[in-house]
């Protein structure tokens, strides 16, 4: 039976490997900290509330909302390239880290909340199909 040690464990896993495949086309440096959003995710979305099961996300919108985050990313990445003032590039590098790091959370979400939905069909409350 799956508690709440083996969620946050399957789910960080689950998490950080869907952020992992979608960074793949990434810079290692960006790759690995899209990872860490997804694995971030399944940590801190373990199963703490009773009867958790009955909340989801949209599929959709965290897509959209990915997309933004990289695409922000991306323009910070570019300003931070064209300024030489130092203060400003470290701003630009933060700000385009945590956009990073949104973005492998987004992406670690379906796969975490999958992996908690299988993890609870095996407790003896199952998995309600139609609730």
């Amino acid at each position: 039976m799956a508690n709440r040690k083996m969620h946050i464990i399957v789910g960080a896993a689950a998490g950080g490997a869907s952020a992992y495949f979608l960074a793949r086309e990434q810079e290692p440096a960006h790759q690995l900290v899209e990872t860490l959003g997804g694995v971030l995710v399944g940590v801190l979305g373990g199963a703490t509330p009773r009867h958790h099961r009955a909340r989801a996300s949209s599929t959709a919108s965290q897509r959209r909302a990915r997309s933004a985050s990289r695409r922000w990313a991306d323009q910070y990445h570019a300003r931070r390239d064209g300024t030489e003032n130092l203060l400003a590039q470290v701003l630009w590098w933060l700000a385009e880290m945590a956009c990073r790091l949104i973005s492998g959370a987004l992406g670690g979400i379906a796969a975490g909340y999958l992996s908690h939905l299988v993890l609870d069909a095996t407790t003896p409350m199952g998995l309600p199909l139609l609730a």
